[in-house]
């Protein structure tokens, strides 16, 4: 446990005087970044559900609310190194769900594209490494810089706020692709039902959806969209049972 943060390795000595690790067949370890925000809470509401241990981690800790006994909230930054290396040590998985802009809405400069940089640089080398996995934007499907802002829902010039957060998913993601680490990035639909801070209930998990590597997954109606709780659901099959380690994949009904 050399290494680990204070408050981590007194979760973990409980955590094993509990029998955590056989909640469920597949227990798995998972640090979920943005565990505070709307879509990385209901990823950790799925992982909890299935008797995962999870560590949610927040800039501020105070705005998780999960009382359950293999939860545990820690004060953490995804762009700061050290922090990151001193929290992810010893999980199984890493979901990385967070969004943001940075100095200059320069796209590197995004908290997305900055947690790629740092998940790489910790784990580049390491024999024994978590599976990093980032929730990416629905735009890079079209991979180029060009055909992603032609089909973006409005004008983003460079130096827009816009332009800093679409384009900063592509530069994570090829961050990722340039580096030898465990990586994932689960790409979303262009609409993700009741992601929303005032949208209804979270809407029902069905547990069914379909995957693709290579073009946007659409329904009978031509539609790209699942709903938030199955993009949860779907962050978690592969924390749980890796299938894409090294690729992108998106998700829809």
């Amino acid at each position: 446990m050399k290494g680990l943060h204070p408050g981590l390795r007194r979760f973990w000595l409980l955590a094993a005087l509990a029998g955590l690790g056989s909640v469920s067949a597949h227990a798995t370890t998972i640090v979920v970044y943005g565990a505070s925000g709307s879509i990385g809470s209901v990823i950790t509401q799925e992982a909890l559900r299935r008797g995962d241990t999870v560590i949610g981690v927040a800039r501020d800790a105070s705005k998780m609310h999960f009382s359950q006994h293999n939860f545990m909230a820690v004060a953490g930054d995804v762009t700061n190194l050290a922090s990151f290396k001193t929290i992810t040590h010893g999980a199984d998985a890493v979901i990385i769900s967070v969004v943001g802009n940075g100095e200059g809405n320069k796209p590197e400069n995004s908290t997305q594209a900055v947690a790629a940089k740092v998940a790489v640089e910790a784990y580049s080398g390491v024999q024994r490494s978590p599976h990093v996995i980032e929730i990416g934007g629905a735009t890079t499907m079209y991979e180029s810089r060009a055909a992603m802002l032609a089909h973006l829902p409005a004008p983003a010039p460079p130096g827009s706020a816009m332009y800093g957060m679409f384009v900063g998913h592509l530069v994570a993601l090829q961050t990722y692709r340039a580096s030898r680490i465990h990586w994932t990035v689960l790409t979303p639909p262009l609409q993700i039902q009741g992601w929303s801070a005032t949208a209804a209930p979270v809407p029902k998990r069905t547990g069914k959806y379909r995957v693709s590597t290579t073009d946007l997954v659409r329904d009978s109606q031509g539609q790209s969209v699942i709903n938030i709780a199955d993009l949860a659901v779907a962050a978690v099959d592969e924390a749980e049972h890796p299938r894409f380690v090294g690729r992108r994949f998106t998700v829809g009904y």
